[in-house]
């Protein structure tokens, strides 16, 4: 993907055309004497490389330079503004990205075979008005970078090694964009743009978070809870002691309440106990008087004295035949056997009836019984205090057994968390070995060796020292990317050469997006790079050998590269001619004779 055209629907705006190959060259020539004049800055050259990031669906906020600066009524002063992006894609055709200010969170694209003409906009657009997520992704689609296939992340990840502003410069790998943020938000994508395994290391990030998060979840809970895991099975004891307890008080209760909640009815069960018992009394007098009359009646056994008749006969001279005493013996015999068998139907019926006695009493004994219960609970003044006492006794008890159980509850939580921090263990420890294995071997990852070669023989030529890029594993055995050390020199750390220092960081930037670029140049990837005032403070020849670099590059390799500069930063030769200076290579000339000079045509 390269940059074709940027222009605007504002007149006053200045259109731009690159260069599709080779170099492009944003100048800026200051006449004024800047202590007397606003910075160059202001002349627009970096606001272009804020525009252009924004014409690749960056999404603004109202910071940007685009919605901040506001005129007198509190409105952007870019508000009526539309701006196009024509880009060349790696299959050859060109799209234009149309986005306005009002319409910041929009885009629209337009797809065709060849460039359009002039600064005109396309008649026909394929996709109007996305938002700024569906733009982001339709882009994607347009672009078909190989490198982002499957990957969590689309170009924007990049894009700012393509685009290199002032603040980029400070650190080679960690972009602007990343400062203050995590290093799972930047590291990944580097180690996958390096030609490792980025996921491994994203993983790994997710996990040591995730496990933090459980285990402060996991402290938080016991601080808050007071409990232990080695607590549960006493919890266990305690919740069963408690259950009992909490059963044998509502027992209790429920008594208490079946007579507190219905007195009406036992009123009406003491008056049926009564009835009850006044018949079961009538049944029992009854019995009893039949039972002592059968008692009497077996008493009174068959009496005839056979001897005292004979002697009344004798006495009074009768004679007393032996005929007639056989008959009263036969008579006496038969008496006595007659009441042998009534005394045997008397005891049968005497058995049955003090038998039902019995049952009789027993029932009137438990009804008594039950009769007095009811009455002493309607006479017992206690019994409604009794009941209350109880129920505060039960109330406690279930909030004992609710804490309890909520104390089993946050055990077998912590239980499940520290079973869940163990398996992420066991996670982290897999993405550690294959980090370390990446570490063992980096000399076998061919992406990594040609984008360090690289890096190394392009600061080498535009220095003349030697530096290298290297990773190691820190002690958190995640990765760290070492700052690239410059080994005839120890600038960098030095306060003494604090700006020297800052020219190193930013050749260091230059060479390493340039050996990234080129490294991926035998696949679909961006094949340009916009690097912002980058000649600023170098030394002549820096600057001679590092645009001999880009011309070398830009050649070989197709590559687009653009670069914004002011006039007093181009190199000279011994003759202090421009070297390097050709109107062909300026795509837009900037100056502060006026305000029309300015990329907008106006000053703010």
């Amino acid at each position: 993907m390269k940059l074709s055209k940027l222009y605007s629907n504002d007149n006053r705006f200045k259109n731009i055309t690159f260069n599709l190959n080779g170099l492009n060259v944003v100048y800026a020539d200051v006449l004024t004497d800047l202590k007397e004049k606003k910075n160059s800055h202001d002349l627009g050259k970096t606001k272009l490389a804020e525009l252009i990031d924004y014409l690749l669906i960056k999404q603004i906020d109202k910071n940007h330079f685009l919605l901040k600066i506001k005129d007198e009524k509190g409105t952007s002063i870019f508000i009526n503004y539309i701006f196009y992006l024509e880009i060349q894609l790696n299959d050859g055709r060109f799209l234009t990205i149309k986005r306005s200010i009002a319409s910041h969170s929009k885009a629209s694209f337009s797809i065709s075979n060849q460039k359009n003409d002039g600064y005109t906009p396309p008649s026909i657009w394929q996709f109007e008005d996305l938002g700024n997520d569906a733009a982001k992704k339709q882009l994607a689609e347009f672009l078909k970078f190989d490198f982002f296939k499957n990957k969590p992340y689309d170009y924007r990840k990049a894009i700012n090694y393509c685009i290199r502003m002032q603040p980029d410069y400070e650190d080679v790998y960690r972009l602007s964009k990343f400062k203050g943020g995590k290093d799972i938000d930047w590291k990944p994508f580097m180690f996958d743009l390096l030609g490792f395994d980025g996921e491994v290391l994203r993983k790994k990030y997710q996990n040591d978070t995730e496990q933090e998060k459980i285990e402060t979840e996991i402290k938080q809970l016991k601080k808050d809870f007071s409990v232990n895991e080695a607590d549960r099975d006493e919890i266990i004891a305690q919740i069963s002691l408690q259950n009992n307890k909490t059963e044998e008080a509502r027992q209790r209760i429920d008594q208490l309440n079946f007579y507190e909640e219905d007195q009406s009815l036992m009123q009406l069960g003491i008056d049926e106990i009564e009835n009850k018992i006044s018949k079961l009394n009538t049944f029992s007098y009854n019995l009893s008087f039949d039972i002592n009359k059968l008692k009497g009646s077996i008493k009174n056994n068959f009496a005839f004295d056979l001897n005292k008749v004979e002697k009344v006969f004798k006495e009074s001279k009768i004679y007393f035949a032996d005929d007639l005493k056989k008959d009263y013996q036969d008579l006496i015999n038969f008496n006595k056997e007659l009441t042998k068998d009534r005394n045997r139907l008397l005891n049968k019926t005497l058995k049955n009836k003090s038998e039902e006695l019995q049952k009789i009493n027993t029932e009137l004994q438990e009804l008594n019984s039950k009769k007095e219960d009811l009455l002493s609970f309607l006479t017992d003044t206690d019994t409604f205090r009794k009941l209350k006492e109880y129920q505060k006794e039960l109330a406690k008890l279930e909030s004992d057994l609710i804490q309890l159980k909520e104390r089993l509850k946050i055990i077998d939580l912590i239980i499940n968390k520290d079973e869940a921090k163990e398996s992420l263990k066991n996670d982290i420890e897999s993405t550690i070995k294959q980090i370390r294995n990446f570490s063992n071997n980096t000399e076998k990852n061919e992406k990594y060796k040609r984008i360090r070669d690289l890096f190394s023989k392009y600061f080498l030529y535009v220095m003349n020292e030697d530096t290298y890029i290297s990773w190691s594993i820190n002690s958190n055995n995640n990765v760290d990317f070492k700052p690239p050390i410059v080994k005839t020199k120890d600038l960098l750390s030095k306060d003494t050469a604090k700006d020297e220092g800052r020219t190193y960081r930013k050749i260091l930037c230059v060479v390493f997006d340039l050996a990234i670029l080129v490294a991926y140049n035998i696949e679909s990837y961006f094949r340009f790079v916009y690097h912002d005032d980058v000649l600023s403070q170098q030394d002549n020849g820096i600057k001679i050998r590092l645009l001999n670099l880009i011309s070398d590059i830009t050649k070989s390799n197709d590559i687009q590269y653009i670069l914004s500069v002011i006039k007093s930063d181009l190199p000279i030769n011994a003759n202090d001619e421009l070297v390097y200076f050709d109107k062909s290579n300026i795509v837009l000339e900037l100056n502060d004779r006026n305000e029309t000079g300015t990329l907008f045509g106006f000053e703010f």
